[in-house]
């Protein structure tokens, strides 16, 4: 297991620095606008993913029997029927939705294409990953997912500096990844098509509902995730929808490499990890492991970031940089409830994860409203780093065990690292220094990268995790 994680691992990590990379050349070329087009459509392919999924990836994960290839092939019948009728009726609705704003109309045809082909080969990859998921096949999924991130987050910058296409390039490249995914997976699983029928539409149908509460509880996670869309969009316009989403996805490339993993590995981990007594210091290995992987690296990237977009991006990225510290500050404790959600999901249920991720949605949205009613749209950002640990209390509260006695021990991982210490206090330190200075090193990027490495590779060696594992290896 130990081996397959490190696959994924390494994997993870080759594509988001690709990624990073690419990300560098589409926030040169694209404006704010044509960003909040693109995380328009994203958030509203993601969120129809999730209800076409139905829970059925989570529900082949967990049980206790093989699916049968007749129950996967009508499974996935008829969620590209979904999948059929869900693209269509966004189509007709194109003409009530422009009748009302017509100076949308070409950003819905993108966001229409967008989601009908995230949805139409939605179920193509979902059903055989989730079988080589089940299998803990992760060298094999390693290198798919890797590349086919790599296509899907990384061309659309040669796309779009080969053929300035704007904001179709994702559209081009999500395309690519997806033919892609669909041609490696069958290499090791391939849907038996034939086999679906009408008698076995029951037992899909079932294998759809098993998941529906673990599948409620990631909608929930999915909506809180994109209020800049649902809640800035209609008032504030695309700018501030691409100021949000630029932010947000330089928090993803600075932590989910790590986050990803967590989230990928915990819920089987558990689900065969015996009981709750068994899995929390398995739970809280992982959040340590998270905090001091991605804490430092998270400071690193809040040093470069104002040279970045002053050097390469013609400083139109400065909104967004006011965000960054207040989401920075949300990643923190949101690194905690990435493994403690699959422990609920185990040891506390499907019903019990989905009430808390609603629970916390409705806080966040009550909270994102109020702070946007008095600051503006940087008021979410502060509702995001204020009500995460709301939602983290919920997640504690809902495992029923004693939660003081968990609290205590969550936080000791998260504030008791040496390493965040020391990346926070020097990277205010060389900011402060720098901007005193006035000297030409403070707008040099390559001279930033350099500061930063050495910082984030300086904490990690403070820490007796990182150096115990070195000696290991060494030995």
């Amino acid at each position: 297991m130990r081996q397959k994680v490190l696959k994924l691992f390494a994997a993870n990590t080759f594509s988001y620095l690709l990624v990073g990379l690419s990300f560098i050349v589409y926030s040169r070329l694209l404006s704010p606008a044509e960003f909040g087009t693109y995380g328009t459509a994203f958030a509203v392919a993601t969120m129809l993913s999730l209800v076409l999924d139905g829970g059925i990836k989570t529900t082949i994960i967990k049980m206790q029997r093989e699916v049968t290839d007749a129950e996967e092939a009508t499974a996935l019948w008829l969620m590209l029927l979904a999948a059929i009728v869900i693209t269509a009726s966004f189509y007709k609705l194109q003409w009530l939705i422009l009748r009302w704003r017509p100076q949308i109309s070409h950003d819905y045809r993108f966001v229409v294409a967008f989601v009908g082909a995230s949805l139409i080969f939605y179920p193509l990859v979902t059903l055989p990953t989730a079988r080589l998921e089940r299998r803990l096949s992760y060298g094999h999924i390693a290198w798919i997912e890797s590349i086919g991130m790599l296509l899907e987050r990384g061309a659309p910058a040669l796309i779009l500096l080969w053929f300035q296409t704007g904001v179709y390039s994702f559209l081009w490249a999500l395309l690519l990844s997806r033919i892609f995914r669909v041609v490696a997976l069958s290499r090791f699983h391939r849907c038996a098509v034939w086999l679906a029928s009408f008698r076995h539409v029951s037992q899909a149908l079932h294998l759809l509902r098993e998941g529906s509460w673990i599948q409620l509880g990631n909608l929930s996670s999915v909506a809180r995730d994109n209020l800049h869309v649902w809640m800035l969009g209609p008032f504030f316009g695309n700018e501030w929808i691409g100021m949000y989403a630029w932010a947000l996805q330089v928090c993803q490339i600075s932590s989910q490499v790590f986050a990803q993993i967590s989230a990928r590995v915990a819920l089987p981990v558990f689900a065969n990890g015996g009981s709750f007594e068994d899995c929390w210091p398995k739970c809280l290995l992982q959040i340590r492991l998270l905090t001091i992987l991605t804490g430092p690296v998270l400071c690193g990237v809040w040093l470069v970031l104002p040279a970045l977009n002053a050097s390469l991006f013609h400083g139109k990225w400065a909104p967004a940089l006011v965000l960054i510290p207040l989401l920075f500050f949300r990643m923190l404790p949101g690194l905690a409830t990435t493994p403690l959600g699959p422990l609920i999901m185990v040891h506390g249920g499907g019903y019990v994860y989905a009430k808390v991720g609603w629970l916390w949605t409705v806080v966040e949205v009550a909270c994102a409203a109020f702070c946007i009613a008095i600051l503006g749209p940087i008021g979410l950002a502060w509702s995001y780093a204020i009500v995460v640990w709301v939602g983290l209390w919920l997640m504690l509260r809902a495992l029923g065990r004693t939660g003081d006695g968990l609290t205590k021990q969550l936080m000791g991982q998260i504030f008791g690292r040496p390493s965040l210490y020391f990346a926070m206090a020097s990277v205010v330190s060389l900011s402060i220094l720098l901007k005193n200075a006035d000297s030409a090193y403070s707008n040099n990027v390559f001279f930033l990268c350099i500061l930063a490495c050495t910082v984030v590779l300086s904490s990690y060696l403070l820490e007796p995790d990182v150096r115990q594992f070195i000696k290991h290896e060494e030995a």
